[in-house]
């Protein structure tokens, strides 16, 4: 499948709006299920008319397929609450490193289950990308057993994520994405809300801090972010996004830089560059695919034409 230029473009802002996810956060005090609760109904309610001529089309999708949605509804939702618990219960290196593993899990489970290819390309720029990550938080992880609750949160923030994005993989290019994001947003509002009432939670009782931070979430980091990726899987391999988004603490990182005085240092640096290093050799690879399809394209045409030439003579 030939992949649109704007898909890239899609990418790129999905990348950047997704990664300033936790700089958002710090705006707002809030159990990270209310967080995860509001920003879900903010973004559905938003997406939900945008897709108003296109609903008929789920009527064409089977029982296996609604049931595939409703659990990567789920599954965003526990990943959104396992993410932002990860990051108060623990410390924002630790939760960066642990959360890094989720480029292995998608490039195995695209390859026992889609059939993408892992090749040494691929390889070598998710062992980059860890590397650039791991330098980033080493100097600040801390293995503490305070702590092991959030590192474990961001090993479940992980593995959850693989099955969200997987299965958009799977049932994405049956449905445009505005359809695909309502409906997987929606189920994952709620999952979200039952838990939210389930834990007797504040619902509304916050300050006006709080729900900015609410409504940001919604609009940057999930309308912008989570259906930019969702948009791009239809066209580029999971595995590959997912080694894309270990280039977020770098996005991050400068904001961080700017909105809070969140200092750069020299090993933050070599991280950050490391990081670049492998979305190039990811960006490399996918340049030579492109010529080699466009070489295999050009081949059956000169054949083609060798007849023509021959009965000339």
């Amino acid at each position: 499948m030939s992949v649109p230029r704007a898909v890239y473009v899609f990418l790129v802002v999905g990348l950047l709006a997704a990664s300033q996810s936790g700089n958002i956060i710090k705006l707002g005090q809030a159990h990270p299920v209310a967080i995860t609760a509001w920003r879900l109904l903010i973004a559905t309610v938003l997406l939900a008319p945008l897709a108003a001529r296109q609903y008929g089309l789920l009527r064409q999708l089977s029982r296996r397929d609604l049931l595939l949605l409703f659990v990567a509804g789920a599954a965003l939702a526990i990943h959104f609450f396992a993410w932002i618990a990860a990051v108060q219960m623990s410390t924002v290196a630790n939760a960066a490193v642990f959360f890094s593993v989720n480029p292995l899990i998608i490039a195995l489970a695209g390859y026992f289950i889609f059939g993408e290819r892992v090749g040494p390309r691929l390889l070598l720029s998710i062992g980059l990308g860890l590397v650039g990550v791991l330098i980033i938080g080493w100097g600040d992880v801390r293995f503490r057993p305070e702590y092991l609750a959030g590192d474990l949160s961001s090993v479940v923030c992980a593995v959850l994520f693989a099955v969200y994005f997987l299965i958009a993989k799977h049932v994405r290019p049956r449905l445009p994405s505005r359809v695909y994001v309502v409906v997987v947003y929606g189920s994952a509002c709620v999952v979200s809300f039952a838990t939210l009432f389930a834990l007797r939670l504040p619902v509304i009782t916050y300050n006006d801090r709080t729900w900015l931070c609410f409504v940001l979430m919604a609009l940057v980091p999930t309308m912008l972010g989570h259906s930019s990726l969702n948009h791009a899987v239809r066209y580029i391999s999971a595995s590959r996004i997912s080694v894309a988004t270990l280039s977020e603490p770098v996005l991050a990182g400068l904001v961080a830089f700017y909105a809070w005085d969140e200092p750069v240092t020299a090993q933050t640096a070599v991280g950050y560059v490391i990081i670049c290093l492998s979305v190039v050799v990811l960006v490399l690879d996918r340049e030579r695919k492109i010529e080699a399809a466009s070489a295999g394209a050009a081949q059956p045409e000169a054949n083609e034409q060798q007849p023509a030439k021959s009965q000339q003579r």
